[in-house]
């Protein structure tokens, strides 16, 4: 799958034309959901099923700011409790 301009900048490790959508997947919710715009929010929600996003952050979304983790758990029906915390990531200290 080609991905749109505006998505395939969020992936300037790699060259976008060699993800594949399934066989990468959490790599592409994790940088989607933690640097993705609004159009790449939208994309995402459209591309994977509330499932699969659920099935991410349960596993993984201890890797998102808080507000990301937040966010998409709620959008996603993850159920996860929210954590205190602002927009900044773990690692940012």
């Amino acid at each position: 799958m080609t991905l749109s301009p505006e998505i395939a900048l969020l992936f300037w490790d790699v060259a976008p034309e060699t993800i594949d959508l399934e066989a990468h997947r959490d790599y592409v919710l994790e940088r989607v959901m933690s640097r993705g715009g609004w159009a790449a929010m939208l994309w995402l929600r459209a591309t994977y099923s509330d499932d699969a996003r659920a099935d991410f952050l349960r596993r993984k979304g201890h890797r998102l700011a808080p507000r990301e983790r937040a966010y998409w758990s709620l959008v996603s029906g993850a159920g996860l409790p929210t954590e205190p915390g602002g927009g900044r990531p773990p690692w940012a200290g």
